[in-house]
């Protein structure tokens, strides 16, 4: 198996490729993740891997993810990068329609001293939150990788790849 050959199948592809000017791509990007709420995450700290299905909310430019606890947060105490996949369920060729995404997690406990502000300044109501002893993970994303078959109608290629600086 050459692995190398089958990593660089779209790193290649996407060298020559037609793209969205950056920011139209922005636009449809999140538009897409605002009309959706579930997403996997995947945590990992060596051999210890765990993805996770959640439900997260898109709040200036970052995924806000509440959660009551379990496995992800063993992997997210020693490794902040996290990716995390929101799709369409596939009907045939044609239809594929994802976003991944490579980002840093920030974990915040409601006894955490920044954890009221953090809420406050993405709209979410902290004390609600705090009463419920939910944890916070808020993502902030470094590249997003968009695969929309129907971009191909446009003169694109379905695969679009956006990096935030």
């Amino acid at each position: 198996m050459n692995y190398e050959e089958a990593a660089s199948f779209w790193t290649e592809k996407d060298k020559h490729a037609a793209k969205i000017p950056a920011d139209e791509l922005r636009i449809v990007i999140e538009n897409f993740i605002k009309a959706r709420n579930t997403c996997a995450l995947a945590a990992a700290d060596g051999d210890f891997i765990r993805c996770t299905p959640l439900t997260y909310k898109y709040r200036a430019g970052k995924f806000v993810i509440f959660s009551e606890g379990g496995l992800k947060f063993r992997a997210l105490k020693q490794n902040k990068h996290t990716a995390l996949a929101i799709y369409d369920e596939y009907k045939g060729p044609g239809s594929a329609k994802s976003l991944q995404v490579t980002g840093i997690a920030k974990v915040l406990g409601a006894d955490d001293p920044d954890y009221t502000e953090h809420l406050e300044s993405l709209g979410i109501n902290a004390s609600h939150m705090a009463k419920l002893r939910l944890t916070l993970i808020l993502i902030t994303p470094t590249t997003l990788e968009y695969l929309d078959s129907t971009l191909k109608e446009q003169g694109y290629h379905p695969r679009q790849q956006l990096t935030i600086s």
